[in-house]
């Protein structure tokens, strides 16, 4: 969105911040001239904030067709940057930030400014001062983007509140989510809402109850409340600022917690090194701007074929092998039905737009891919081959579904009409429907020949995070962020029945081969085993961590399930026991898929491989 130049004023002698904003090159002359106008605006708003808390504007202007920002130079590291360094703050720390934050926002509220995106890298630290940057900028960006796309809430996703998510206006609540959210981050190491895919992470901020926050102490009662998803439930500036100042005279941590301790334990706590000091790994490297949206877009395909690497664990006697190829994190596997072809789709939600976001064919006798196919403008989130294996189906975050012909490579048709992105897509046995479950709370039914809708369920109350048809073709299964599973006719989408007992997102589910079980695996770091006739839950499988996909072997007889603890869990069908964990993914595995032949498992990872086992 623009540089930042560091200058100095000649009149009064003084260091600046120049930010040089810039637009896209392409723009029409009108409404780079309209751009500039709102631009000037914003700043001019901005200037009129005079807080201590907040980076002051100095004065605006337009140079070479351009609009430039001149602001208060501050010497000094964001949080991000501190946080990266240094690690996690001690909950006495983050209050004190936290109260100083939002007095600023108290003070920018009461003048009619929302800043839209506050997060750590636009919170600044020098000296004893806590200053907020880039008031302003965010709306900005929401002028640029509803000028040149559309559908689009530019924001970055970690903080972003769930009514901004929703598409409503930007208010002062948001705000306040955004300080909670960047608290509980200096607290914590890591930020509230987080996940492999940007389905995940929208997902548990839409759906999943706020985090549990062990280290911030007496300061977690303000982070539940500023993160209520309910904006009217959230206290405003001016009552957080007291409620974080007061904190300020609550007695030490050690001091509270000292009095139910044995001895022992007090001394070695006593002698621990102070809250500040213990480091404390990020989940994962971030680039933390995004901006969320899509709509149809030509496709283009390639056919390069593209060279792997194959590493064994060992030469003569491999027990999987390693392909690798995709620039961002695998989302997606699925097998031909004669197993000869892998296909996985990629896309990392926080990239920038030289993100690898494509579909590629494996042959997997010479390990090697075959074909690179492209068009989805955002991630790629599921696929699924039709029974015949001639077509291919592709889910994107860019809200469309793609089918392509695999033999030549091309695109053959994009389905559109869903409102948001698309989370999952499945073909129906028969290969005649495709069922796609979306972030807009949908299941769509399409009918494959004609590529037209045949019908939109919006009887769930949350995404859909997963379909899946059963094998007969008769039930058509949707999970959803509601927590629910809704077994459905087929072909008209009847709610037939509900199963419920997950207590968070329902991530992926699997019906077995003779359809008299479904498996489903959720954030509640749970697998479930239902009996489909009784409508009824059999087993519940402890999985460590939240699960992101789940299969069945061919012969039902083994289910596996990847997830957020980087391996690939398998365990007996028939009495829920667990046969063996796969490890050797460095991130999230995100999707499962047996072969044909249930002799080999495929899985694709945030660590952007996919891994081929002998099981």
């Amino acid at each position: 969105m623009g540089r930042v130049w560091r200058g100095r004023d000649e009149v009064l002698d003084r260091e600046v911040a120049v930010k040089e904003v810039l637009f896209p090159a392409d723009l029409p002359d009108a409404t780079r001239d309209k751009l500039t106008t709102r631009t000037l605006r914003e700043a001019r708003a901005a200037a009129r904030l005079q807080h201590p808390g907040i980076v002051t504007v100095f004065d605006v202007t337009e140079h070479d067709e351009a609009p430039w920002i001149v602001m208060e130079f501050v010497r000094g590291p964001s949080l991000a940057t501190h946080l990266a360094e240094n690690g996690r703050l001690g909950w006495e720390r983050a209050a004190r930030i936290g109260g100083d934050l939002a007095d600023a926002l108290a003070h920018a509220h009461a003048a009619g400014v929302v800043h839209r995106d506050l997060k750590p890298d636009n919170v600044l630290l020098t000296g004893d001062r806590v200053l907020i940057t880039d008031f302003g900028i965010a709306h900005l960006m929401d002028e640029v983007s509803g000028l040149t796309t559309t559908n689009t809430i530019v924001g970055t996703l970690q903080y972003m509140a769930p009514e901004r998510l929703e598409g409503r206006r930007a208010e002062g609540p948001v705000d306040l989510w955004a300080l909670g959210a960047t608290l509980y981050t200096a607290v914590e190491g890591r930020p509230p809402f987080d996940g492999p895919t940007q389905t995940a992470v929208i997902t548990a901020i839409l759906t999943a109850p706020s985090p549990a926050a062990p280290h911030a102490g007496p300061l977690g009662d303000a982070l539940r409340d500023l993160m209520a998803k309910d904006p009217q439930q959230r206290p405003d500036a001016a009552e957080i600022t007291r409620r974080l100042r007061e904190l300020r005279t609550a007695p030490p941590e050690s001091t509270v917690r000292s009095a139910t301790l044995p001895t022992t334990a007090l001394t070695a706590r006593l002698s621990a090194p102070p809250d500040d000091n213990e480091p404390t790994a990020p989940r994962r490297p971030s680039r933390r701007t995004l901006l969320i949206g899509g709509g149809a877009a030509l496709a283009a395909v390639t056919g390069a074929v593209t060279a792997v690497r194959l590493i064994g664990a060992d030469p003569e006697d491999e027990s999987w092998f390693r392909l690798t190829g995709h620039d961002s994190q695998v989302n997606t596997v699925a097998f031909s039905p004669d197993g000869r072809t892998l296909a996985s789709g990629s896309g990392d939600y926080l990239a920038d737009d030289e993100d690898d976001r494509t579909l590629r064919l494996w042959d997997l006798t010479r390990r090697t891919a075959t074909a690179v196919l492209t068009g989805h403008t955002q991630s790629v989130d599921s696929v699924a081959f039709s029974p015949d294996g001639k077509t291919l189906a592709s889910a994107g975050y860019d809200s469309t579904v793609r089918l392509w012909d695999v033999a030549n490579r091309t695109l053959t048709g994009t389905l559109t009409g869903h409102n948001s992105g698309v989370s999952s897509v499945a073909f129906s046995p028969d290969g005649k429907a495709l069922a796609s479950g979306g972030l807009d709370d949908d299941v769509r039914l399409w009918n494959v020949a004609t590529r037209s809708e045949n019908a939109t369920l919006a009887d769930h109350a949350s995404v859909v995070a997963s379909v899946a048809f059963s094998l007969d073709g008769k039930i058509l299964a949707s999970g959803s962020g509601d927590t629910s599973i809704r077994l459905r006719t087929a072909t008209d989408g009847k709610v037939t029945g509900t199963l419920t007992g997950h207590t968070e997102t329902v991530m992926s589910m699997a019906f077995s081969p003779d359809g008299t079980t479904l498996a489903s695996g959720s954030f509640d770091k749970t697998v479930r085993l239902w009996d489909v006739a009784a409508r009824s839950g059999r087993v519940t499988l402890d999985a460590g961590d939240y699960v992101m996909s789940v299969a069945f072997s061919p012969d039902g007889r083994t289910l596996a399930a990847g997830g957020g603890d980087n391996t690939v869990r398998l365990w007996d069908a028939t009495d829920g026991s667990e046969i063996t964990t796969l490890t050797g993914h460095t991130d999230t595995v995100t999707s499962v898929a047996f072969s044909p032949n249930g002799k080999t498992l495929a899985s694709g990872g945030s660590d952007g491989t996919v891994r081929v086992w002998k099981v």
